[in-house]
């Protein structure tokens, strides 16, 4: 899993490229709750476009990096979901909850 980050204001837009699996997704979540205790942006936008795999333990990291966004007031989102990973969130009704518009960020 490659980690790239944009900070543009009070906008952090991260790029996770690779899979997000059982091998990667605890330093994702790692990573995402530094960011918001480090940087403490207005909104975080998780881009998920070149994201190939997303198992549970990814799903799970993502969740937790929202709700540790969401203790201290910053707006998160995914955005460029697709393929098996827009399917999952579909599935796990989480969908409503993660994924913002293309043009929100």
């Amino acid at each position: 899993m490659r980690i790239s980050r944009q900070h543009d204001g009070d906008v952090v837009r991260v790029a996770l490229a690779g899979e997000l699996d059982l091998a990667s997704s605890a330093g994702v979540r790692a990573d995402l709750e530094q960011l918001v205790r480090e940087l403490q942006p207005r909104r975080l936008l998780i881009d998920m476009g070149a994201v190939s795999f997303c198992d549970s333990t990814g799903l799970e990291a993502l969740l937790c990096a929202r709700s540790a966004a969401a203790e201290r007031g910053v707006d998160f989102g995914l955005v460029n979901v697709h393929g098996g990973t827009l399917v999952t969130l579909q599935i796990t009704g989480v969908l409503p909850l993660m994924v913002r518009e293309p043009d929100a960020g």
